[in-house]
């Protein structure tokens, strides 16, 4: 049945080219082995006197040069061809061929030489017989039909020359029939095996092949939604930008009750929108790796104060009292990414306190820094405690302490669910450790793993938000530029409202008629001519010193806005911006001795 089958079914069309690799895969030793037996049964022929020499020479010149050149020069000739051009049905055929007459060769060497009166010599070419056989099962397995071509004239011949010899002889030729009805069986579970190999790894490369595809529709969504969102952003986020610098220009003391709550709610609503923006940003940065650590040495204090001052506006809306309790001590971390944790956390600290406190609180041990976010709160439940480091979660409040009459709903910022995961994501990259205290009486969440490191200086000691304020801000003269007028004014009323001098200019060439001195450039990034912010902030440090300190403002989003402003070392601001936003950064850079790079 194995027999009738292997010359029934031919290899499957899909495949048939693998069954092929698989046999020129056959290593070089079977050539080796081939040519051995072969000279060793001319030997043994030689010694047989009814063996003629031209037999000998002829059939030498067959198993010893002919076969092994032959099957080379196929091989490589096969391998050389195209994989698309390749016809492995002939191919096969030619195998076939070659397997009968190689097969048939070695019987009737055998047939003709076997000589059982040397015991010696017909123990060696019964072994041969049996060897070969076997050996032929591992290379011609794959091809069923050239390998019955083969094993079929071999051992039908030597059995058939047993049998006529007789007596006991009768039997060992009938061993060898059942031998070669074995290998046959053999040859067949060895196909089936290969065929099972050839289907796994079929299976595995179109497995891996759907997964390169799934791969790169991935990638190609990520640059078609970055490309999108590049497009978009700053049409976008231009007009965001420009009604939130003019809410906070508007008379608030001359509104009407009903004017400053409807203005209230516009506010809260465009903070909400804003803060969207940014953590969605956020977010997408920091899974794409692109947010480097850039430590430094800084003192704690200073940049916490900073901090407190950001947020104490919406404290007081929220009826919320700041405390901070920090050791004058230098910590050497990245400070624009610490200082962005800690402005999380405070956020949600002051919307989750409910008219009580919040609180900064760093503790040292030894060089050992940790900073914790203190509310007193109603806590976590239990149940959402394992969830709230991950995007859009956002915990419902229990309870609240708020003022009489007071409505906090519109008012204080409300969250998205966003400001945690970006604080787990930031700890990761910093490999901060996060820890999370919570009960009914409020809620502690801990950054741990900072370094502790001495100042290098004395600093004065920290004055209050309005104080500080104030003192840097008073008498600077800042330079606004920016080809959108709307923004332009709104700028400058709201650094007018905080005590700043002001030059305004809408173009590069705008420039040549703005005095110095200067003290700050803020300056668009994208405008219509041929040039950037890049371009005016270096005519700008041309004009007005090089140690011009500038601020950077773009409401595009792409990977190579952040590249350039990164490679010039200045400080980058998404559209839309909040006053507390900028008015951060400037503090920032009028307390440092240089600009830094940051992505807001």
């Amino acid at each position: 049945m194995y027999l009738l089958d292997a010359f029934r079914k031919p290899l499957p069309e899909n495949s048939v080219h693998e069954h092929v690799n698989v046999f020129l895969k056959t290593p070089d030793s079977i050539y080796l082995g081939h040519i051995a037996s072969a000279a060793v049964l001319i030997f043994i022929a030689s010694s047989n006197a009814s063996v003629p020499t031209w037999f000998l020479i002829l059939w030498g010149i067959l198993e010893i040069i002919f076969y092994p050149l032959l099957m080379e020069v196929w091989r490589r000739t096969y391998m050389r061809i195209r994989p698309s051009k390749r016809t492995p049905y002939l191919w096969i055929g030619l195998m076939d061929y070659l397997s009968l007459v190689v097969g048939a060769s070695w019987g009737v060497m055998t047939f003709v030489s076997l000589n059982p009166d040397n015991v010696a010599h017909f123990a060696i070419q019964m072994s041969i017989a049996a060897g070969a056989t076997a050996a032929a099962v591992r290379s011609l397995g794959v091809f069923p039909r050239s390998f019955a071509l083969y094993a079929v004239p071999y051992l039908g011949l030597l059995s058939l020359r047993l049998i006529l010899l007789g007596d006991e002889f009768i039997l060992l030729g009938g061993l060898v029939l059942v031998f070669l009805s074995m290998m046959l069986r053999f040859g067949h579970d060895t196909l089936e095996s290969v065929s099972q190999y050839i289907q796994i790894s079929n299976e595995n490369l179109d497995l891996a092949q759907r997964y390169r595809e799934a791969a790169e529709a991935a990638r190609h969504a990520n640059r078609e939604k970055t490309r999108l969102l590049a497009a978009a952003s700053h049409d976008l986020r231009q007009p965001l930008h420009a009604i939130g610098l003019h809410i906070e220009t508007l008379p608030l003391k001359t509104m009407d009750e009903k004017s400053r709550e409807t203005l209230g709610r516009i506010r809260s609503s465009l903070q909400t929108l804003s803060k969207l923006f940014n953590s969605v940003l956020d977010v997408s940065l920091l899974d794409s790796g692109k947010v480097q650590v850039r430590p430094s040495l800084f003192d704690l204090e200073d940049m916490l104060n900073h901090v407190l001052d950001d947020y104490e506006p919406l404290a007081e809306i929220a009826h919320v009292t700041l405390m901070l309790e920090c050791p004058k001590v230098g910590i050497l971390a990245d400070g624009i990414l610490v200082r962005r944790m800690v402005q999380n956390l405070l956020s949600n600290a002051i919307r989750h306190s409910g008219g009580g406190f919040a609180r900064i609180l760093v503790e040292q041990a030894g060089e050992d820094l940790s900073i914790s976010v203190c509310d007193d709160g109603p806590g976590i439940p239990a149940e959402h405690q394992a969830v709230i480091f991950e995007e859009f979660t956002q915990i419902k409040k229990r309870r609240q302490r708020i003022m009489p009459n007071m409505d906090t709903s519109d008012q204080v910022e409300k969250g998205l669910g966003l400001g945690l995961a970006i604080v787990r994501r930031l700890a990761d990259l910093q490999n901060i450790a996060l820890d999370l205290d919570t009960s009914p009486s409020g809620t502690k969440i801990t950054l741990r793993g900072f370094k502790s490191a001495p100042l290098s200086q004395k600093r004065k000691p920290s004055k209050g938000a309005s104080d500080r304020i104030g003192a840097v801000f008073g008498y600077k003269r800042i330079l606004v530029v920016d080809d959108d007028e709307g923004t332009r004014q709104a700028t400058a009323s709201l650094l007018q409202a905080w005590g700043c001098q002001l030059a305004t200019a809408e173009s590069l060439e705008a420039l040549d008629d703005i005095e110095g001195p200067i003290d700050l450039i803020i300056s668009d990034f994208s405008f219509p001519a041929r040039y950037t912010g890049l371009d005016i902030i270096k005519k700008a440090r041309m004009r007005y010193g090089k140690d011009l300190k500038a601020l950077v403002i773009s409401g595009d989003l792409s990977d190579e806005v952040h590249q350039r402003v990164s490679r010039e070392k200045l400080l980058l601001i998404h559209k839309p911006v909040q006053p507390v936003q900028l008015r951060s950064a400037m503090l920032g850079l009028f307390s440092s001795d240089s600009d830094a790079q940051v992505i807001s």
